[in-house]
């Protein structure tokens, strides 16, 4: 299996582990699939009864499926040959107890007579069996309808979510593939049982789904499709595997933005989804709710720009998965909203509200490159944004080829620092985020433009942050010589390629690492669509690559010793 209960610890009971749990009540399941036999079904000869008696077991092969045939204490049973976990012959496996069938590769227990999977985790397929008086035994090979097998996949997924198995994640939907079912069904479903397992609300599995889903579509190979959904369902479960319900309230409220801005405002979840649960009882869509939850995500510098992030990736999502999806991604949207840190309220970035403070008396459009904010604190890059942030545009390209050109000459040993503060703990994700957030903003300000300004001090609060991070040191190594980049090339190209052998190969154990590979390069993608000849097109290429096929080193063993003996030793 791929995932294991580490020892001494149980799992948090799930719906289907749960002894009072009726699968049939949730729509997911009507019967058991192998109890679909009727008497005009598909039954088919396979073996003699005295033929099979010979060793109490025999292998068939019936419609290019293979078949095994055991004789018990208790009865005959047949079932696929193939253990649904990776396919070793169930023939080689030991019975005990009458009908419980050991795979002696992987010790999965399977109880032939009820069809419950003992130890392991997928489903075995059984046939019921029959003996005709003349002693032939048959097997009733009849498929169960489809939208029964689609109902018992789905169902299946809830316990391989909770325990983060990733490779029964993807069986399952190479499931539904086979049986003709979209998997992006399995997505849905996987959002929907998971949504109050995310104790803190949205995570990066959102955006990240978003973007995984929207390459899938580019995708012409089967085989990478499915990997696309793998890593998207993954990620889902990885982020809340384990964990118990958080439970969000029943209350519904009439909808009101003013009132759902306050309860943000407030942390207040249990009043801002009742008032959300009101408007979708009322029937508004995200098109009706995405400027109350813009406008909440842009009030603050909120974790680090991930909150405008995740309200950006909603639209591309819901146009994916229906919009009978909008309650579970809205709920813990919702939390994160009420849960996120406020980072604008810390020292570094408390200039964020100074500079808004007057922004419509004091904003100006004076002319504005990215030189204009390269080497400045927070406060003073604010300050000159609302100096040109009249010109929204030139403004805009200005702070994103700033972000650029930090990400083309970030100081990698800082991420290989031992005697550091805490607060210095930076890595590539902090100044790659000032991109991602960059892109949000734009999409969500050109719809919204009274959005831009809290918008362009956001991309200006990384900007400022990120100067303690970079190599200014004329003499160091052109990155594109040495990665051989034509400046020239096609865009597209560069980037289609980093997709390929960075995010789709990536070889990486977790999924923090792929996604925001995956963002940064979907992102640069957008932005050179909409804005081919841009005066910061090398230095993104050249970032996005150097920062793609950068190292990314994660647990520093030595610096968390060194930072926490730093740490008591102030206490």
């Amino acid at each position: 299996m791929s995932s294991s209960v580490p020892p001494g610890k149980q799992p948090a009971t799930t719906p289907s582990q749960n002894p009072s749990f009726d699968p049939t009540s949730t729509g997911l399941v009507s019967s058991d699939i192998a109890k679909h036999a009727t008497s005009d079904g598909d039954w088919q000869a396979a073996t003699t009864l005295a033929d099979l008696s010979q060793n109490g077991r025999k292998l068939v092969r019936i419609n290019g499926r293979q078949v095994a045939i055991f004789q018990t204490e208790n009865g005959l049973y047949a079932c696929n040959n193939r253990c649904p976990h990776e396919g070793f012959p169930l023939m080689e496996g030991t019975m005990a107890q009458g009908c419980v069938l050991t795979c002696n590769w992987h010790n999965w227990k399977f109880d032939l007579e009820s069809g419950d999977t003992l130890v392991g985790g997928d489903k075995l397929r059984r046939y019921p069996v029959r003996v005709t008086d003349d002693g032939v035994v048959e097997l009733d090979m009849t498929d169960p309808p489809q939208n029964q097998q689609r109902a018992e996949i789905l169902a299946n997924l809830d316990v391989a979510l909770h325990e983060h198995d990733y490779d029964r994640l993807c069986r399952e939907m190479a499931r539904l593939e086979q049986i003709g079912v979209d998997p992006l069904a399995a997505i849905k479903t996987a959002f929907s049982l998971r949504m109050d397992r995310f104790e803190y609300g949205t995570t990066h599995a959102m955006p990240g789904a978003a973007d995984w889903l929207a390459y899938r579509d580019e995708l012409t190979d089967d085989t990478e499709r499915l990997a696309s959904l793998a890593e998207t369902i993954g990620h889902i479960a990885w982020d809340s595997s384990y964990r118990p319900v958080y439970p969000f309230t029943s209350d519904v409220a009439d909808w009101s933005e003013p009132e759902f801005s306050r309860a943000v405002e407030a942390e207040d979840e249990n009043t801002a989804v009742a008032l959300v649960r009101g408007a979708m009882a009322a029937g508004l869509t995200w098109d009706d709710l995405r400027p109350a939850f813009a406008r909440c995500a842009m009030r603050h510098y909120a974790g680090f720009g991930h909150s405008v992030i995740y309200v950006s990736k909603v639209a591309p999502l819901l146009a994916v998965l229906g919009a009978d999806a909008l309650e579970s991604l809205l709920l813990p949207l919702t939390r994160h909203l009420c849960t996120v840190t406020r980072e604008d309220l810390i020292p570094e970035f408390r200039a964020f509200h100074v500079v808004r403070k007057d922004w419509d008396s004091l904003v100006g459009s004076d002319p504005v490159t990215k030189d204009d904010f390269l080497g400045l604190p927070v406060s003073r890059v604010l300050a000159r944004v609302r100096r040109s942030a009249g010109d929204v545009q030139g403004c805009y390209h200005a702070l994103l080829g700033a972000a650029a050109w930090q990400v083309r000459h970030f100081d990698q040993s800082v991420m290989y620092r031992t005697n550091m503060p805490i607060g210095t703990n930076v890595n590539w994700l902090d100044v790659t985020h000032a991109l991602t957030t960059a892109q949000a903003v734009r999409e969500l300000a050109t719809e919204m433009p009274e959005l831009w300004g809290d918008g362009l001090l956001q991309i200006g609060c990384f900007i400022g942050r990120n100067v303690k991070y970079i190599n200014t040191d004329p003499d160091q190594p052109d990155y594109a010589a040495s990665a051989g980049i034509d400046e020239h090339q096609d865009g597209e190209t560069i980037l289609q390629g980093l997709l390929r052998d960075r995010v789709l190969n990536h070889g990486c154990s977790d999924y923090i690492e792929p996604v925001h590979r995956l963002k940064t390069i979907m992102m640069a993608r957008a932005e050179l669509a909409a804005f081919p000849d841009a005066p910061w097109r090398e230095d993104l290429l050249v970032a996005v690559h150097r920062y793609v096929n950068g190292e990314f080193p994660r647990r520093r063993a030595v610096r968390v010793a060194y930072q926490s003996q730093s740490f008591v030793g102030r206490e």
